[in-house]
């Protein structure tokens, strides 16, 4: 019950525009992937003994941790990336700004010329 409440959340914050596809798709798997085994409980004993875990409840929480670091990993992706597009903006930004400014000053100086001239 509590996956499909979560997964009805997940889909509502994408519907109203509050989280973006591309990180819902992680959210999506990872509810999926809770709802799986809360419906099948016997996966997890089966994933304990391939895997070597004596007691099969702690598995949770290593795949707990596991979904966490994903979480992570794919957040500090797309902050890095957020980071590097701001640099460029910044820059951009710069460049607009000295070439604002140098027409600007070149504009004073046209109309300064100008009025002496009549």
């Amino acid at each position: 019950m509590i996956c499909m409440i979560f997964l009805g959340i997940t889909i509502y914050l994408i519907r109203n525009g509050k989280l973006r596809e591309q990180y819902a798709i992680l959210w999506i798997i990872l509810t999926a992937v809770m709802m799986l085994l809360s419906l099948f409980p016997s996966l997890i004993d089966f994933m304990a003994k391939q895997i070597g875990v004596s007691y099969a409840p702690s598995l949770l929480y290593l795949l707990g941790l596991i979904s966490v670091l994903f979480i992570l990993l794919h957040l500090t992706i797309a902050v890095s990336s957020l980071s590097a597009r701001f640099i460029v903006l910044t820059q951009k930004i710069g460049m607009l700004e000295q070439e604002n400014l140098a027409l600007r000053q070149g504009n004073k100086e046209f109309a300064a010329d100008s009025a002496v001239q009549n």
